[in-house]
């Protein structure tokens, strides 16, 4: 009887610490909700940034007041005449060249093509195979040279065009110095004479 007894009651005390375990498991959800309050306080605030100052203007004044021709316009101007739009731009000397440059390739393929048309006359005038194998084969050197020479001139004229049209668009930046080209300046020399130095900008 008293073995009974034992157990029953060892058994109870059993069911008890049953109870009380499942009694803490119902309060662990107060114990997660607590910790996701903390997680949710822990994260931190960024504030927005203040973009009230970006659109704020330092310089008022219009570069494009300042160009010297319009980028359009000095591009036409190079196309229409070999260096036209650098005179527009002020860089004298780079017209100069390029006008030169440009003259000179089309002068020169002008005149292979004069050269290409003598020979194949001729070519085609002639009475027999050899003669025409001859200026057949002068035809075809004058014709490529001329092709060649068309080459220069069309390469030229693009790179003068553009040159142009990014020198009129910087020709209004407040860094743009080529109203001082010719610059004067005499210095000492550590020896103890005197340098006298003469630059000029194109």
């Amino acid at each position: 009887m008293t073995r009974w007894l034992c157990i029953l009651l060892t058994v109870a005390c059993f069911a008890g610490t049953v109870t009380a375990d499942d009694t803490s498991v119902v309060d662990t959800t107060v114990v997660d909700t607590a910790q996701a309050a903390t997680q949710i306080d822990t994260v931190l605030f960024v504030p927005p940034q203040d973009k009230s100052r970006a659109g704020d203007v330092t310089n008022p004044v219009n570069l494009e007041e300042h160009l010297y021709q319009q980028p359009t316009v000095a591009l036409f101007k190079s196309l229409a005449v070999p260096g036209w739009g650098q005179l527009g731009n002020r860089k004298y000397v780079k017209a100069f060249v390029i006008a030169g440059l440009e003259s000179w390739a089309i002068v020169s393929a002008f005149h292979f093509r004069g050269q290409a048309n003598d020979a194949r006359n001729l070519y085609e005038s002639a009475l027999t195979v050899p003669e025409r194998n001859l200026w057949y084969n002068v035809y075809e050197n004058k014709r490529q040279t001329r092709n060649k020479f068309y080459w220069y001139f069309g390469i030229l004229a693009f790179l003068s065009m553009f040159d142009a049209y990014v020198d009129a668009h910087l020709s209004g930046s407040p860094l743009d110095k080529r109203n001082e080209q010719f610059e004067f300046e005499v210095a000492p020399e550590e020896s103890g004479g005197v340098r006298a130095t003469v630059s000029f900008s194109f």
